[in-house]
């Protein structure tokens, strides 16, 4: 006998309707198309063996990618994300989602990263008000953040928001799918383990707001930004945070965390946050970053000498990164990056 989530989940139309959302953009694939010119049927297929209680979940696609690092993908098949899509949309995230703090960036409707930036430099602008140029920023990385978390925290964390039983026993079973002997590591390709991994530190995100009374604080998956006046004080909330980590298995990464000047400034989400003496907050590109980006130019623009990119597709992919550096105080890094991709296209593709 269902539930009314089970039914609501389990509804054709809202099968359906979770295909149609979950082939946008790549129905290039074999896999997605081959689903897709059956949809009716194949939505069928899986409704029903939903009902009867024979789905379970297939085996996942393994690769590595390396943008902007390298990471280890878990890639769920065409129709587990189908139906993880219908479990998120008609119940689970906001099951999951109603406990989070509004500073918690990552993975929500309405929020991502540009939502991220944007509240982090709101957070900086409003300190600067109140203490002017002079603080510190307490930037923590957690170590292998996906990879290390125990099945039992987050089969844990789940229960505590999750209310229907046949939701939290799918919920349960795709954590366990990941299992390799060692019961530890969630997949980065599924839209429910990003939410479990942000539900993970939610406890985390109140203590600090609550407790810990940290008002200009901000989580974005596994990366936090706390800005204060007092540097001890960030050293004491480095070493809480450690703490409370320490309770589930997890750590920072020492390499990455870090206390640094508001001056200074941190790498955040792809720009540079810094505070001038005069109080005003600039989002550059990274030095590292530039010269990524020219090197990439010089790679397409290699491949279009020699017919293997067309010139429209390499100036597509310049485009797409001009789109993202616009966001931050770039216009003249961009005007210098403009002007070297059309002397690159001259000297590469015309040869003078």
């Amino acid at each position: 006998m269902g539930t009314k989530v089970m039914d609501d989940v389990c509804d054709f139309n809202a099968l359906y309707e979770a295909m149609t959302k979950c082939r946008r953009g790549v129905m290039w694939k074999d896999s997605v198309a081959r689903y897709s010119n059956n949809g009716l049927a194949s939505v069928l297929k899986l409704k029903d063996s939903l009902d009867n209680g024979s789905y379970k979940i297939s085996d996942y696609y393994e690769f590595v990618i390396h943008e902007p690092k390298r990471r280890d993908i878990v890639s769920t098949r065409f129709k587990d994300r189908i139906f993880q899509r219908s479990l998120c949309d008609n119940y689970l995230y906001d099951a999951i989602t109603k406990s989070f703090i509004y500073d918690n960036g990552a993975c929500l409707i309405g929020k991502g990263t540009d939502f991220a930036r944007n509240r982090f430099k709101a957070h900086i602008i409003k300190y600067v008000r109140k203490y002017g140029a002079n603080g510190y920023i307490l930037h923590c990385d957690l170590k292998n953040y996906f990879g290390s978390t125990l099945h039992k925290t987050a089969i844990n964390a789940m229960q505590k928001r999750v209310g229907d039983s046949w939701a939290l026993s799918h919920v349960e079973a795709l954590i366990h799918s990941y299992d390799k002997g060692n019961a530890r590591g969630l997949g980065l390709g599924s839209q429910i383990t990003q939410l479990i991994q942000l539900a993970v530190l939610d406890d985390l995100d109140h203590k600090a707001k609550e407790k810990w009374q940290l008002k200009f604080y901000d989580r974005y998956m596994d990366d936090i930004n706390i800005i204060h006046h007092c540097k001890n004080r960030l050293h004491e909330v480095r070493d809480s945070i450690e703490k409370e980590l320490m309770k589930i298995d997890l750590s920072l990464n020492s390499k990455k965390t870090q206390i640094v000047t508001l001056r200074d400034g941190i790498v955040f989400l792809g720009f540079r946050y810094q505070v001038t003496p005069s109080g005003k907050v600039l989002m550059t590109l990274p030095k590292p970053n530039i010269s990524k980006r020219k090197r990439k130019i010089r790679k397409h623009l290699g491949l279009v000498a020699e017919g293997k990119m067309t010139l429209a597709k390499a100036r597509e992919c310049y485009i797409s990164w001009r789109a993202h550096a616009i966001k931050g105080n770039t216009y003249n890094s961009i005007m210098r990056m403009d002007e070297y991709f059309n002397k690159k296209v001259k000297e590469i593709i015309y040869g003078f």
